[in-house]
């Protein structure tokens, strides 16, 4: 009982919380100029974003297949591809929670365990963070004014050679957390989360073991980094759906994708709110008005909401019907045993 009130506790809080940073983000806004922009935007170039959100599915799928081949697991790309579409419509409603609904949605249509399917998107996630922290850093080396700007505005506006309050307390923060986990190591390897952590490791580990050992192993980095590509294309070409960002260059559009990326980590239903700030923050730092940034930022997130929500649930329905025709596949079964 108590686990459900925690969990609709968390799940109200960062609702809240989400709507809480859009009321922030739109006060105080020219809100009759953003409506006239949205209306006055060209849909097209929203809709080749949806074309290549969904084609990241698709080298995702691709990814995942020959992760689990070398497992001597077989599915179809079709089938992946529509479990992982069934994942992130799951991750809109309940943040966190896509990972397992891919697995599950998959195993129920393969009959692949799903231990062995988590621990694939277990690698796939570790993989995803490095390409993350990646492109943070050729953000900073290529955009390195417009990015320190951006950490200035979210840290609060720091003045030049004195250290803020802000950065002071983070310092002292940190400090206080690693003193307290060496003091208490020994209470802290006795409890759950340091299992789930060392599970978690060995699971990754695992993972890591599997793409080592992976055959095909250019086709993977290749897939891995045409998703990533997707995602860049997907932000840049919605700045030629309104006139102000339409002179933007490839380079800010790598920008504003690391930018948006770092406000999707927040724990909130379909990165509502915090995307928003993190992208009107950004094409601020760009030299454009706070207006065209909410714009942009209310454009991409819509666009890539539809595609998520029209391609989950089309994928749950064919898998459903795929669930009823499809008797588990005797190799997998026998594999799990």
């Amino acid at each position: 009982m108590k686990d459900k009130l925690l969990s609709v506790f968390k799940y109200l809080f960062f609702l809240i919380l989400g709507g809480g940073i859009l009321y922030l983000v739109l006060k105080g806004k020219d809100l009759n100029k953003m409506l006239e922009d949205l209306k006055s935007a060209e849909y097209k170039y929203l809709v080749a974003s949806m074309v290549f959100g969904y084609a990241a599915y698709l080298f995702r799928a691709l990814r995942w297949v020959l992760l689990l081949k070398t497992m001597s697991y077989k599915t179809s790309v079709g089938h992946a591809t529509h479990a992982i579409a069934v994942g992130y419509v799951a991750n809109v409603i309940f943040p966190r929670a896509g990972e397992i609904v891919r697995c599950t949605s998959l195993y129920k249509v393969t009959g692949i365990p799903v231990n062995k399917l988590f621990g694939t998107v277990l690698l796939e996630r570790t993989i995803d963070l490095v390409m993350l922290v990646a492109c943070i850093a050729m953000g900073f080396a290529l955009k390195y004014n417009e990015l320190s700007s951006f950490l200035g505005s979210v840290s609060g506006g720091a003045g030049s050679g004195h250290i803020s309050n802000t950065k002071l307390l983070l310092i002292v923060s940190l400090f206080i957390i690693l003193g307290g986990l060496y003091f208490f190591r020994e209470q802290l390897k006795q409890s759950k989360l340091y299992r789930k952590v060392v599970s978690l490791g060995m699971g990754v580990k695992e993972g890591f073991q599997t793409a080592y050992f992976m055959r095909q192993k250019e086709l993977f980095v290749l897939h891995t980094l045409l998703i990533w590509l997707m995602y860049l294309l997907m932000t840049y070409i919605c700045f030629f759906s309104i006139p102000e960002t339409s002179n933007l260059r490839f380079l800010d559009g790598l920008y504003i994708m690391v930018i948006g990326g770092l406000g999707m980590i927040v724990p909130v239903q379909g990165g509502l709110g915090p995307y928003h700030a993190a992208v009107t923050l950004g094409i601020v730092s760009l030299g454009l008005s706070e207006t065209t940034g909410i714009t942009l930022a209310v454009l991409i997130h819509t666009a890539q909401s539809i595609m998520i929500l029209i391609t989950g649930i089309i994928a749950a329905i064919v898998l459903s019907f795929a669930k009823r025709k499809a008797v588990l596949n005797e190799p997998n079964k026998s594999s799990s045993v």
